[in-house]
Order: structure tokens, then C-alpha cells, then sequence
């Protein structure tokens, strides 16, 4: 076909949104790091020595707990190799008057702070929601257990959070929480103000230790503080780091293999950061503002942990996804985390995240060969398959609402109805690879593999028309919307002028336009139709490379990535503004190793040289500067994945090969 619309290249219209304030509070983060600790029940977000969130269990529960060092004292932290234990470095004058130690005990459901310290240091604790949920604060009480001036002697803090706070957005947990601040040796809590929501801790000189202990109930609280005082930290400790190193092992068979230190210290930090952000039933967290499961992002996370030699950690995944399925019959945008049956909504579920879940699937077959975890968890990619078949228009899907270039403002909402190339190319690629499966092992019966790859092949054959032409792979098509009949209500964002923002649900006001019921209230009859409007933007021009695509001839790979390239050399950026997607730089890389293009070797070391201190990649850069949502598991999933294979590819032109 013809695109009759005026065409934008390369368009990157980022609006840097602010939606993840609300869970993360209103902190300005710079590019200092924010890492993650965690068990698979509680999670904390730290930055320095400061505790920015701590949750659980289960992960999907709302953050009650602030701590922020006082004064003008600095940090410095590290990580101890291998594992998520964090040493902090407490420095005043340029001397250490402070070395604390991070890590959580799975045996006593407590984070622990071990503290050792030759000059006065002062911390204030807040105990109240984070930032977008100050509403709810009334819902959180704090009760003195044991108070006490006296040093060596516990003092303990009874924190209660009730069912009614919410988890994320509006969505509530089917039960409350219960938290126990201690408190033992040198050291004191003050609290500031009556509700004691605030608190003074003040570390004296000497040893002391700060523990938060999490549970269901009061019983539950009771028994993990009775752990505690039974067993020494030091064999805390030890537990804790026997535990990481039974995971690190796979891992570290990789970096055995990899001569290139940076890449060795970025598989280990980012293995670890990701499995601290896992939960106990395989959902992996999006980052420190997201607190639920999203599938685009898992699936990056799953190629992570293939790529790193994890892949227990990548069927854990799965079979979250699947115990989700099992219990609702469907997969949604996003999953609460250890409760089933939460789920975040939005416009078009029933399309691109489910091709990611099958092209995630299949990953995982072929890096494993696992054939009966296939085979159980089979109904549950019929359904992914089949709900993408109902959304075919002249071969084309459109796009899901929040897992695409539309949630973070790089697309207008307006496209939600067009083709989507990304998702097209999903259902291209990941049922190709699940027929090639069910067929090799007679998984179906023939008649019904064939009708499904006459309706594959046909998309095939119409992509090229839909989506790229002249070399140019364009991110949407608007002729597909001209042939659809919009559905009366949708989940989502209302995109009238004067409101935006999500709403539970959304109406049809005309054209591609949902208001929400308030706003369908209105006086819209100046409210005009925006116009159709075609956008290729680099993303989408690498995504084949980043999913192994077949459908692209050899030559076709080498027009899509020249024209990066192209770019990449006249702007020295490969987005306009300077704003990139965390993500961009692998699947740059990605695309340069397919090629094996010289500049790989350039792009590799500004893609490593984006990771924070944490050793993590963010969800925006502007020029460098990390924005948005830090230690994020699908871009270092991405990554990381990219940094093994550049690797991998460096070695095999060594030998030759």
C-alpha cells in the first residue's frame, strides 16, 4: 500500500510523565542508583543507605517505610558479590564513622541492618504509605510495644496496615499487614510526634542492630521475633549468603567463560538485582514504582535469565503467568504479585502481551527442551493464540495500551486502534515457533495446526505491505482502524482535552476517542477527531533484531539497521532529543552483532557506561541522565542479554568461526 499521511521518522515525542511519583514519593532521584533486596516475600528499594521503599509479604503490598540519614553526612555502598547483602559506608569529614550491613533473612521474615559505629549518626524513619497514597495514612497506625532510653535494651514499634490501603493504584489486597520495628543495642527510637509515625533513630557509638519484621498477623510477627533472638546475626547472615550462592553458581559458570570484566560485574549485578525483585510465585517486579508483574517487561527478564544461565528463575516466570491463568482464564497488562486474581487493565489486553507470552514460552523450550512444562502449561498459550486470532484486521493487531511506546507518551493514544507492527511481528514470530513445537511432537491434531499457519502465513504475506516499505519499518498502519467496529467501553485513559488519566473504564465519544463517564457529561462539541498519523521510530526499527525475527530477509536486516546507523552517525544519538528508551542501546546492539557491523564495539561500551551504581539500567536516559523508573529488570534483562552476545560474537571472529 501507499501511506497517504505525512510521514514522521525517527519521532520521539517523549512526555516525560510523572505517574510513578505517585508510588515512589516525591523524591527527585539523580543518577545515583536505587537497588533492590529481596527474598521472594520482602522487598526493599534502597539508595545509599537510605531505605526508599520496603514491602511484602508478598511483593505485591503497599510500601510503608521510609529511613533517610540526616545531616549532611554521605554515603558509600557496594554490593558483596554474588549476593543482595549491601555494605554502607558512612562518611563525615571524610572519615568512616559508620559501617552498616543490609540483608534480609528468609528464616525470621526480617530485614536486618546490622550497625557498627564510632561517632553519633541519625536517621528519621517515616512509617506511612508512599507519596500517592498519603490519603490512606489513617489506615496505618503505629503502637509502642516497648519503649525504652535505655541502651541494650530492645525497643519495638507495632505497625498495622490495613486491608484498605491499596497496593498499587486502586487495587487492595485481600488482607492487611503487620510490621515490627526493633531495635537493639546502642541505639535509640524518638518518636517525633504523637502518632509516632515518625521517628528518630539515633545510632550511638558502639554495635547496634535495626530489624523489620513482616507478617500476616501479630501470631505470625511473634514467631519470627522469637527466631530472631534465638540465632546470631553472624549465622544469619551465613544462611542468607549460602542462599544467594546457590543461585549465583549458574551464573557464574557464564562469567567463567567471559573475559571482559565489565560484562562479568554487569551479569552479576543485574542477575542478582532481577531475583531480588522475583517473587516467591515467579512474578518479577517492573522496577522500583511498579510493584506488580507486567508481561512486556517479563519478558525481557526471561531472556535475561536465559542469557545468564538462570533458567529455573525463567519457568518460574511462566508458571506465574500460568497459576494466573489456571485461577481466571486470562492474562492481563499487569498481575499483582502473590495475590491471584489482581489485575491491572488495559485497552487491548487480549493483544501484543499475549505474543510475548508465547514467544517467552518458546524461548524457554528451545534454550531448555523442557517438553512436559510446555505440554502443561499448552492451554494456557491456546488461549494467548486464539485471543490474538480474534483481533486480526487484514493481518494486522493493533496496539496494547500500556505495555507499547503508548504508555510512555512516545505514541499518541490515538494509534491504539491501528496495526501495531511490534504486535503483528509478535504473533508473526512466536506462533511460527509454537506450531514448529506442537507439530515436531504431535501436539495437535494436523487440521487444526494447518488452519493456524494458512492465518500466520497470511499476516506474513500481508506484513510487508502494512508495515514495510522501501526499507522503512513503520511503527502503525491507520487503515486498520478504518475497518473496525469500536467496542461501546474499554479499560483505560480518558483522552478528553481538559482530563487524561486513567479510569477504571472509558467510553466511545467517536472516532478513536474514550472519555470516561464524567467527561462523556460534558459540552463536547468542540472536541474535534485528531487526524490520523504514520510514525517509524527507531525502537520498532530494531525490535526484529532483538526477537531473532525470520521473517526479514538477510538484506532487509541490513536496510533497517543502516538507516540507524545512519542516524546514529549524523546525531550521535539513536533517538531524537536526546531521550532514549532504557532499552534502546541492546537492541542497537543487538542489531550491530546480527550484522557484525564495526561500530558494535562503540555502542557497547556507551550502553555499559548508562549503568548506575547499582549496577542497573533506568527506564529513560536524556542525554545520559537517568529518568523515570530505576533498577529496572526488563532493560537490564535487554541489556545484559545484548552484552553477553556481543561478547559471544567478539569470540567467535577470534576463532574464526
Amino acid at each position: 500500500m501507499v501511506f497517504p499521511i505525512q510521514i514522521s521518522e525517527f519521532i520521539i515525542i517523549l512526555v516525560l510523565f510523572v505517574s510513578f511519583s505517585s508510588a515512589i514519593g516525591a523524591e527527585n532521584l539523580t543518577n545515583k542508583g536505587v537497588h533492590a533486596i529481596g527474598d521472594g516475600n520482602i522487598c526493599i528499594y534502597g539508595k545509599g543507605s537510605n531505605i526508599l521503599q520496603l514491602f511484602g509479604a508478598p511483593y505485591s503490598t503497599p510500601s510503608i517505610l521510609r529511613v533517610t540519614l540526616s545531616g549532611t553526612d554521605s554515603t558509600s555502598s557496594e554490593r558483596i558479590s554474588g549476593t543482595a547483602i549491601w555494605n554502607h559506608q558512612i562518611i563525615r569529614g571524610g572519615s568512616v564513622i559508620s559501617t552498616e550491613t543490609d540483608f534480609i533473612s528468609s528464616l525470621a521474615g526480617s530485614f536486618i541492618r546490622e550497625i557498627s559505629a564510632t561517632a553519633e549518626v541519625t536517621y528519621d524513619l517515616e512509617v506511612n504509605p508512599d507519596q500517592g497514597y498519603k490519603n490512606y495514612s489513617s489506615l496505618v497506625s503505629v503502637i509502642p510495644e516497648k519503649e525504652t532510653s535505655t541502651n541494650q535494651t530492645n525497643q519495638t514499634y507495632l505497625v498495622e496496615v490495613q486491608k484498605s490501603v491499596p497496593l498499587m493504584f486502586s487495587y487492595l489486597p485481600p488482607k492487611g499487614r503487620y510490621y515490627r520495628l526493633m531495635l537493639s543495642g546502642n541505639a535509640t527510637f524518638s518518636p517525633v510526634d504523637s502518632t509516632k509515625k515518625k521517628i528518630r533513630l539515633k545510632l550511638l557509638p558502639g554495635k547496634s542492630i535495626l530489624f523489620v519484621i513482616a507478617g500476616e498477623s501479630v501470631d505470625e510477627l511473634d514467631k519470627h521475633t522469637k527466631q530472631l533472638n534465638s540465632i546470631s546475626i553472624d549465622s544469619l547472615m551465613f544462611l542468607n549468603k549460602k542462599q544467594w550462592q546457590k543461585f549465583s553458581i549458574f551464573h557464574q559458570e557464564i562469567t567463567r567463560k567471559i573475559n571482559d570484566s565489565t560484562i562479568q560485574n554487569a551479569v552479576d549485578d543485574v542477575s542478582v538485582l532481577i531475583k531480588s525483585q522475583q517473587g516467591a510465585d515467579g512474578g518479577v517486579l517492573a522496577g522500583h514504582a511498579y510493584h506488580m508483574g507486567y508481561v512486556r517487561d517479563q519478558y525481557g527478564v526471561s531472556r535475561g535469565f536465559l542469557a545468564m544461565g538462570h533458567y529455573e528463575e525463567a519457568k518460574k516466570i511462566l508458571e506465574f503467568y500460568y497459576q494466573n491463568w489456571n485461577q481466571s482464564g486470562f492474562i492481563k497488562n499487569a498481575q499483582a504479585i502473590g495475590f491471584p486474581n489482581i489485575f491491572h487493565r488495559h485497552e487491548n489486553d487480549e493483544v501484543e502481551i499475549t505474543g510475548y507470552l508465547v514467544l517467552q514460552a518458546m524461548d524457554y523450550y528451545t534454550k531448555t527442551n523442557d517438553l512436559p512444562f510446555i505440554g502443561k502449561i499448552l492451554p494456557m498459550l491456546e488461549w494467548a493464540i486464539d485471543a490474538q486470532k480474534r483481533n486480526l484486521v487484514d493481518g494486522m493487531l493493533p496496539f496494547n495500551g500500556d505495555e507499547t511506546y503508548i504508555a510512555g507518551g512516545i505514541l499518541p493514544r490515538k494509534v491504539m486502534y491501528n496495526g501495531s507492527a511490534e504486535a503483528t511481528l509478535l504473533f508473526i514470530e512466536g506462533t511460527t515457533r509454537f506450531l514448529n513445537c506442537v507439530n515436531t511432537y504431535k501436539l495437535w491434531n494436523p487440521e487444526k495446526a494447518a488452519d493456524l499457519k494458512k492465518t500466520v502465513q497470511e499476516c506474513a504475506d500481508h506484513y510487508r505491505k502494512n508495515f514495510f516499505q522501501n526499507g522503512i519499518l513503520f511503527t502503525n498502519n491507520p487503515e486498520r482502524e478504518t475497518k473496525i467496529r469500536y467496542p461501546a467501553s474499554r479499560f483505560g485513559v480518558c483522552l478528553h482535552p481538559g482530563h487524561g488519566g486513567y479510569a477504571s473504564e472509558v467510553f466511545h465519544f467517536k472516532g478513536s476517542l474514550y472519555f470516561c463517564k464524567d467527561c462523556m457529561a460534558k459540552d463536547n462539541s468542540m472536541v474535534v477527531v485528531p487526524e490520523p498519523e504514520i510514525f517509524s521510530i527507531v525502537s520498532v526499527s530494531l525490535f526484529p533484531f532483538y526477537i531473532n525475527s525470520t521473517l526479514f530477509t538477510t538484506p532487509e536486516k541490513k536496510r533497517l539497521i543502516e538507516r540507524v546507523i545512519k542516524y546514529y552517525h549524523n546525531t550521535g544519538n539513536v533517538s531524537e532529543k536526546n531521550v532514549i528508551l532504557g532499552s534502546d542501546y541492546g537492541f542497537f546492539l543487538d542489531g550491530l552483532v546480527a550484522v557484525d557491523n564495526k561500530l558494535k564495539d562503540e555502542i557497547f561500551l556507551r550502553m555499559m557506561n548508562l549503568r548506575d551504581d547499582s549496577g542497573s539500567w533506568v527506564e529513560y536516559y536524556n542525554s545520559g541522565r537517568a529518568m523515570g523508573c530505576k533498577c529496572r529488570p526488563w532493560e537490564s534483562g535487554v541489556n545484559i542479554e545484548a552484552a553477553i552476545r556481543y561478547w559471544e560474537n567478539k569470540q567467535e571472529n577470534h576463532l574464526g568461526i
